[in-house]
């Protein structure tokens, strides 16, 4: 789920390959804790991970090494407009968490089988959010968490 967050369009996984190439260097041959790695996950976040704004990654290990699972849900439609393009309207739905729980979760379009991220959705608490862009083409289908990025019921 971390390696998700990190993820970037231009630079892809190297983000995360830096935290753990640092997480490994600081711990090789000794035991390290949770909050160990919790430190390391903080010192190599994205700005789009500080989801309460304190620099911290309680949020995330909270939640998802000492608590819930949640459900989601997308339910979208692809419509064809006047210039050629295509409108995706939908919304992301999250369910069966506390009311502060938050998670950024990844959007997909598949595109002939290939799988592009749209983007992440940030949900907080039992929430929906909407989804509407004007994509370039018809996608063969928009699809949440794909590559089970996030962990959920």
């Amino acid at each position: 789920m971390l390696r998700q967050m990190m993820f970037d369009r231009e630079q892809g996984d190297k983000y995360f390959i830096e935290m753990m190439q640092d997480f490994v260097q600081l711990f090789a041959n000794r035991n390290a804790t949770t909050e160990d790695f919790s430190a390391v996950a903080v010192k190599h976040m994205r700005p789009e991970m500080d989801v309460r704004g304190d620099h911290k990654l309680n949020w995330f290990f909270g939640e998802w090494v000492y608590a819930t699972i949640p459900k989601y849900k997308l339910d979208y439609t692809v419509t064809p407009n006047a210039d050629g393009k295509f409108l995706l309207e939908g919304t992301v739905s999250q369910s069966e968490v506390p009311a502060d729980f938050v998670m950024l979760v990844p959007l997909y379009l598949d595109f002939d089988g290939q799988l592009m991220q749209l983007g992440r959705a940030k949900l907080i608490g039992n929430s929906s959010m909407p989804v509407k862009t004007l994509l370039p083409r018809k996608p063969r289908r928009v699809l949440l968490n794909a590559n089970h990025d996030v962990l959920e019921q």
